[in-house]
């Protein structure tokens, strides 16, 4: 009775209302995006790993960047888990069998993980569903789905693997499953290794003990290896994921900041502008004046600050509230933003400062306890308002808007 008289409430319906709104647009999104990004590079990879090769094909249409070229030999640098993923599908409909759709299932898996999540945290189920809608819809995941791009589609699909090691945390707390999931991600990104630093630091609040972090760092541990074989099989190095023989370190605009290094401190300044100050560009009747004309604003290439995309994180400047896990997620989201400001590439043809998947799932968590287990009106406001923002302007980095049917 209760589910029943829950789910004619006005906040359900609502939130079906947003929900088919979402979808709809995610849809308009995705085939407009597809016009210009057709990407395919994981599922070529996931064919050469049927053939049991680990570089490219040659013949093939490489794409503009985030490939690494090692004595001609063409090369991804990011993890094998995303075209391992693919191996199957490509082996039975082919090399064409579209990367994309580990983007759409990013999605799926970080909305169920998200629900779970927050069930965890004595959300009631309407709650827990505009929580999940707004971290997969109102923040720089969706973009990063949706837009098939390597670089977007795999910093996506580590996503939903951290979740379900916090979710597995939060419930029944199996150390090598929680293990397996932070290994899979090292395997996908590795600089997501820091993630076992939100385990590292509950062990050190004693939420865990010494048998249950040992057993987390197992499958870690054998992921790292796995990736270190991975990469002296190609770069003859333990270390060198291919980064540092990116062909993208020579393309405009990006190059010109490699001058100062692949990580430099002199870089912080730039990422943070971008992931937290950096506003929409100006949609203009002239160039040469100010008058804005509809609809109004486009994303910058370079990126735009979170309250943009995301605004329900303006609750932790206004009515942060402490939980027993805020200090491991906030240091957490701290280690694995560090590399990241410091990175010479901040990310140019990007929707919002996308590099914050990487620390998305904790900054997350340090929202949670703003809300005392209850969404109010006004956060539910916000919610929506990010929806859509999202929904009218991703594809405006093309100067598109289909749900105005605008075309600039």
């Amino acid at each position: 009775m209760y589910r029943w008289k829950l789910f004619k409430s006005k906040r359900f319906i609502l939130f079906l209302i947003v929900l088919l709104f979402s979808v709809f647009s995610s849809y308009l999104i995705y085939t407009t995006a597809a016009h210009y990004n057709w990407d395919n590079s994981l599922s070529l990879l996931a064919n050469q790993f049927n053939k049991g090769h680990l570089a490219l094909p040659i013949n093939s249409e490489l794409p503009l960047g985030d490939v690494a070229d090692y004595y001609y030999n063409f090369y991804l640098y990011f993890g094998p888990f995303p075209s391992i993923i693919l191996m199957p599908f490509v082996f039975v409909f082919g090399k064409t069998f579209p990367q994309s759709a580990l983007g759409i299932l990013s999605l799926i898996l970080s909305f169920f993980a998200v629900y779970k999540i927050t069930k965890s945290f004595k959300f009631d189920i309407t709650d827990t569903l505009w929580l999940s809608l707004f971290f997969v819809f109102s923040t720089v995941l969706l973009a990063a789905s949706l837009i098939n791009i390597t670089a977007y589609q795999v910093e996506a699909l580590a996503v939903p693997l951290v979740l379900f090691a916090l979710w597995e945390y939060f419930s029944k707390k199996r150390p090598l499953l929680i293990g397996m999931f932070l290994g899979l991600t090292v395997l996908t990104r590795i600089t997501l290794v820091l993630t076992v630093m939100f385990f590292v630091l509950e062990f050190l609040q004693k939420r865990l003990s010494r048998k249950q972090l040992v057993l987390i760092m197992i499958p870690v541990i054998a992921a790292f290896l796995l990736y270190g074989g991975y990469n002296l099989r190609r770069f003859h190095s333990f270390l060198e994921t291919g980064a540092s023989y990116s062909i993208s370190l020579k393309t405009y605009p990006l190059g010109t900041n490699v001058q100062y290094d692949l990580f430099n401190p002199i870089n912080i300044p730039g990422n943070l502008y971008s992931l937290l100050i950096m506003p929409p560009d100006p949609v203009l009747q002239n160039p040469a004046g100010f008058t804005l004309k509809f609809p109004y604003l486009k994303a910058n290439p370079w990126g735009m600050a979170i309250w943009f995309t995301s605004p329900l994180f303006l609750v932790l400047l206004y009515k942060f509230k402490k939980s027993k896990y805020s200090i491991s997620a906030g240091l957490t989201s701290l280690l694995i933003a560090i590399p990241i400001l410091c990175f010479y590439s901040i990310g140019y043809a990007q929707y919002g400062y996308r590099y914050a998947l990487d620390f998305l799932p904790f900054l997350f968590l340090l929202l949670l306890p703003s809300f005392n287990s209850k969404l109010s009106k006004k956060e539910i406001a916000l919610i929506i308002i990010g929806v859509v923002f999202n929904a009218i302007y991703i594809t405006s980095l093309w100067g598109v808007y289909p749900l105005f049917g605008i075309h600039l």
